[in-house]
C-alpha cells in the first residue's frame, strides 16, 4: 500500500472540512523548522522555532484573539512526549500543517508529510495530549470547543500512542452518590477537532519499547472529547507487544465522547480492534473506512465496564454505562489482523444491543447500542 495515496473524495473533504480560507490577515502563525530555534520568536520563517512546547509558548506569549496556524517545514523533528498541550483561542481555531499546504489540495501541493518521531532514549508516552486549562479564569476551564486541526503530518514511534485528546483531564469523574461509584465526566470535554490526511504510524509497545508492562492505548484516543471529524487517515503498524495486543487501537473513542465522524480512514496492521467505543459516547459514525490485517475480536468493539465487570476489575475505579446509536456502515472488512478471518465484524462487550448495564444506566426507548449497513468483506 502506498500511503500517500489519497481516498476518492479527499479533495473535496478538505475543502469541507476547513472552513474555507481565512484571510492572511486574520490569522496569527507560528512557524516551526527542523532546523529552527527554540530562542527565536517563530513569527517569520526565517527565525522558525523547533518544537510543539516552544509554539506553546509563543501562543501563550501573543494572546492572539484570531485563528492561529502553525506552519511546519517538511523534515523529521525528534520529538519526545508532550502532555501539557492547554492553549486554545475560543471560538477559533488551532491549525497544524505543513508550510505549503493550502486548504482544499491534496498531498500532491505538498513537498511531503512533516514528521514527527520519538527517539528510543526518550520517555514514553503519546505524541501530543492537550488537556483543560490549568487556569480557573480561562474559558475554557470547565471544556468546550478547543477547535485543534490537524492536516498531512506524519507521527510515528511513540509507545502510547499519536494523540489522545483528555477532555477529563486533572477533572473529578468519580459520581459517589452511587455505590460503586459512577463515572461521570468531568468537563464539558475538548471537542470539535479536525484529523485530516494524517499518517499515523509505528505506534505502540512493539514500535517504541517501554518496559514489559507498558503497552499503548490508540492513535488517536478521545477522552470526554466531542465532535471530532477523523477523515482521510492512515493507521498502519498500531501494534502493542506480546499479550498487550488487545489493548491497542487506531481509534478509541470514550467516556462521554460523541458525535465524533471517522470516515475513509484506511487502517492496516493493527493488533487490536481498530475501532473501540467505551461509556456512553453515542452517535458516533464509523463510515466508509478499509480494514486490512486488523482486529483482534472484531473490526469495532463497543465495551463499557458494568457492576459485574467493576467487581472483578476493582482498578477500574468506576462504574460506567453503554452507549447508543453508534454507526458503523459501508466499511470494507479486508482481513483480520492473523488474515484467517475468523473474526466478527462487530463485537459488543457486555452482550446484547439493548443492554444499557443496568440502573442507573439507561438506553431510550427504540434505541439500540449499535447500527450497522452496507459493510462488505473480500
Amino acid at each position: 500500500m502506498r500511503i500517500g495515496s489519497l481516498l476518492v473524495g479527499a479533495v473535496l473533504a478538505a475543502t469541507c472540512l476547513s472552513g474555507g480560507t481565512a484571510h492572511a490577515a486574520d490569522v496569527f502563525t507560528v512557524y516551526m523548522s527542523p532546523t529552527g530555534s527554540d530562542s527565536a520568536d517563530g513569527l517569520s520563517p526565517t527565525t522558525a522555532v523547533r518544537s510543539l512546547v516552544r509554539v506553546q509558548d509563543v501562543l501563550r506569549g501573543a494572546k492572539p484573539s484570531t485563528d492561529v496556524e502553525v506552519r511546519i517545514k517538511q523534515g523529521t523533528y525528534v520529538a519526545p512526549p508532550m502532555h501539557d498541550w492547554r492553549f486554545y483561542v475560543p471560538g477559533h481555531t488551532i491549525s497544524f500543517l505543513p508550510i505549503d499546504y493550502q486548504y482544499g489540495e491534496g498531498q500532491d501541493g505538498i513537498a511531503g508529510r512533516p514528521v514527527f518521531r520519538n527517539a528510543a532514549d526518550l520517555p514514553s508516552g503519546y505524541w501530543l495530549q492537550p488537556r483543560l486549562p490549568r487556569d480557573q479564569t480561562d474559558p475554557l476551564y470547565d471544556g468546550g470547543d478547543s477547535g485543534l486541526r490537524f492536516y498531512y503530518l506524519q507521527v510515528e514511534y511513540y509507545s502510547a500512542g499519536a494523540v489522545s485528546v483528555h477532555g477529563d483531564s486533572e477533572r473529578d469523574i468519580s459520581d459517589d452518590t452511587y455505590s460503586p461509584p459512577m463515572r461521570k465526566p468531568g468537563s464539558k470535554g475538548l471537542n470539535g477537532n479536525t484529523f485530516f490526511g494524517m499518517v499515523f504510524t509505528h505506534l505502540g509497545s512493539k514500535w517504541a519499547p517501554c518496559g514489559a508492562t507498558c503497552y499503548g492505548y490508540g492513535a488517536i484516543v478521545l477522552t470526554n472529547s466531542s465532535g471530532n471529524r477523523i477523515t482521510n487517515n492512515h493507521f498502519v503498524n498500531i501494534e502493542n507487544h506480546g499479550n498487550y495486543g488487545g489493548h491497542i487501537h487506531g481509534l478509541y473513542v470514550t467516556h462521554f465522547s460523541s458525535g465524533n465522524t471517522m470516515s475513509a480512514n484506511r487502517f492496516s496492521h493493527i493488533n487490536g480492534d481498530p475501532v473501540k467505543i467505551r461509556d456512553r459516547s453515542n452517535f458516533n459514525t464509523v463510515e466508509d473506512n478499509t480494514f486490512t490485517r486488523t482486529g483482534r475480536a472484531g473490526f469495532y468493539r463497543d465495551e463499557f465496564c458494568d457492576a459485574a465487570c467493576l467487581k472483578a476489575n476493582p482498578e477500574v475505579g468506576t462504574r460506567q454505562c453503554a452507549s447508543y446509536h453508534n454507526r458503523f456502515a459501508y466499511n470494507h472488512l479486508i482481513s483480520d489482523y492473523d488474515g484467517d478471518n475468523s473474526s466478527e465484524a462487530w463485537t459488543l462487550q457486555p452482550a446484547g444491543l439493548t443492554n444499557a448495564g443496568g440502573a442507573p444506566c439507561t438506553i431510550p426507548a427504540g434505541e439500540q447500542r449499535l447500527h450497522t449497513a452496507g459493510n462488505t468483506t473480500s
